[in-house]
């Protein structure tokens, strides 16, 4: 399911000189949470962001997100981290954050090293524009003495669908729909357990992502998002 959040905050000046706009990964402590909801719209849980540590890297803007997903009675299943990037309007988002947490709980305790993948959001979107693909692997090892298990997570086929007007309980915005086709996949001992999904993206040229909604390989609904509260 993807998680990604974002909101209305002024950035700092060198920010607007490079076209960064408003997009929320780069406002530096900046807090969001999204609500998420299950196949039946029942309240699931809240996936909340923490934005960290935002600098210049060369021409580009930087950030570190630590992410927390806790349950509709507030324990914490998950936790994470990841970065963003913005350069010529350019937003880059970490593919650690588009993972699914829900799949993702049974390696919470797990320690490995990983390389940054990025999806990429244009400034300026077309209806029927393709976005690139994203490919993501890493190792983890097992604190229980299991092993090592190999996760992996591919995001494809992103095509920028019409553009309608959204709201969410954080504001009301123009966004365009963005689809993709998915494979979370995990391997031990060389065996691998693939779980296929689809999506949509309600993005919000130089903001972000509102609204998301994850679909089986049947085309059946499993899961919603939306953009719930921005604090600052």
């Amino acid at each position: 399911m993807k998680k990604f959040l974002i909101g209305l905050f002024l950035l700092p000046s060198f920010v607007f000189a490079q076209d960064c706009g408003n997009y929320f990964y780069l406002t530096n402590n900046g807090q969001v949470q999204m609500k998420v909801y299950d196949k039946k719209g029942k309240e699931s849980g809240t996936q909340t962001w923490k934005i960290t540590d935002v600098k210049k890297d060369g021409k580009a803007v930087v950030s570190t997100v630590n992410a927390s997903f806790t349950d509709e009675k507030g324990k914490e299943l998950t936790k994470s981290s990841g970065s963003y990037r913005c350069e010529n309007g350019m937003l880059k988002a970490d593919v650690r954050m588009s993972m699914p947490q829900e799949q993702m709980q049974a390696y919470k305790d797990a320690e490995g090293q990983v390389e940054t993948v990025y999806l990429e959001y244009p400034a300026k979107l077309t209806t029927g524009q393709s976005l690139n693909d994203a490919d993501f692997t890493m190792n983890l090892q097992m604190k229980n003495g299991v092993g090592t298990t190999k996760v992996s997570f591919k995001e494809v086929n992103r095509k920028v669908g019409n553009k309608e007007s959204i709201t969410t309980p954080a504001g009301t915005w123009e966004a365009y729909i963005i689809t993709y086709d998915a494979t979370f996949r995990t391997e031990i001992g060389g065996i691998g357990i693939p779980f296929q999904l689809s999506g949509k993206e309600w993005f919000v040229p130089q903001l972000g992502i509102v609204k998301t909604e994850t679909y089986n390989k049947n085309g059946k609904l499993i899961g919603s998002s939306v953009l719930s509260s921005i604090t600052k």
